[in-house]
């Protein structure tokens, strides 16, 4: 463990060059809130999506990690591999049927090593023992928070677990992916697959998606996929309008803004009036960026 890197990456580094700034290919344009401001600033790959020792662990007072488990069995393979390279030459428009499985596995594998699945079981956990899941747990979520409270180390095993999971679930072979390309540039986040639909929720997307479980992600700059569980399986790939380019991207704007991504990755006109939408108003043009602050509720 001595040489392993202290930053821990939880959006690889390989996905997050699909978008950098046509000026800097080491740098990503990216949108920090800090509070009541929203700042777009370009940073370094290197110095976004990660945290500090975030695979380390111990057993038995010994230290041990997943760092080079994830390199080794999950980033190397897949960013060499087949469909990686056609995203990374350009050559999204080729992805086909072949790409279907790898496609669903990375979007499934980034949602379960992202910091905030972390974040999440924790903060669920601490609502279950303030007694704020009484009346919503079933009996094996009970037991599932049982087991979490008998060690302290629990929710860092299952994010773990999570995390260096190769294993495609069960229902894979009923997954739909649709590709998309679009006229105008997507945005992504650094929790970058995006939940789109769930059964029981309106979805965005109108009536058909509500008893669907749909994902979003985006691949490059004008290239993103729906992946989508509980209607017919299959594979497309097709041009969509600006129109919905555009709902995604302010689907990454409200996961931004909720606290859910800390940074936003884009560069797109359409960010002020995006910004403005969600209420906040140009404040000042910087070095690099500029900067929108909140507006205050009347």
């Amino acid at each position: 463990m001595s040489n392993e890197p202290k930053k821990h990456h939880y959006v690889p580094q390989f996905y997050m060059r699909q978008f950098v700034c046509p000026t800097d290919p080491k740098k990503v344009m990216t949108l920090e809130r800090h509070r009541n401001v929203v700042v777009a600033d370009p940073k370094s790959i290197e110095g976004i999506g990660y945290e500090d020792h975030l695979h380390n662990y111990e057993v038995d007072g010994v230290g041990a990690s997943i760092e080079s488990d994830i390199n080794k069995a999950i980033e190397t393979p897949f960013s060499r591999g087949r469909t990686w390279r056609k995203v990374s030459s350009g050559q999204s428009a080729t992805l086909d049927e072949s790409d279907r499985f790898p496609i669903y596995g990375f979007a499934r594998h980034l949602q379960r090593r992202n910091l905030a699945t972390l974040r999440f079981i924790e903060s669920q956990h601490a609502r279950y023992r303030a007694g704020e899941l009484e009346d919503e747990l079933t009996d094996e979520e009970r037991d599932y928070h049982a087991w979490l409270a008998e060690d302290p180390g629990a929710a860092h095993k299952m994010f773990r677990a999570g995390a260096t999971d190769t294993m495609l679930p069960d229902d894979a072979a009923a997954i739909n992916v649709m590709v998309c390309q679009t006229p105008i540039p997507l945005r992504t986040s650094t929790n970058p697959t995006l939940m789109i639909s769930s059964p029981g929720h309106q979805s965005i997307f109108g009536a058909m998606f509500n008893s669907l479980r749909t994902w979003w992600l985006t691949l490059d700059q004008h290239h993103g996929a729906f992946i989508i569980a509980g209607g017919p399986s299959g594979f497309s790939s097709s041009t969509v309008p600006p129109e919905i380019a555009h709902v995604i991207n302010r689907q990454y704007l409200t996961q931004f803004l909720h606290g859910d991504a800390r940074y936003m990755l884009a560069h797109d006109e359409f960010i002020p009036a995006d910004l403005e939408w969600a209420g906040f108003v140009f404040e000042k043009k910087t070095t690099r960026g500029f900067r929108y602050r909140k507006q205050p509720r009347p």
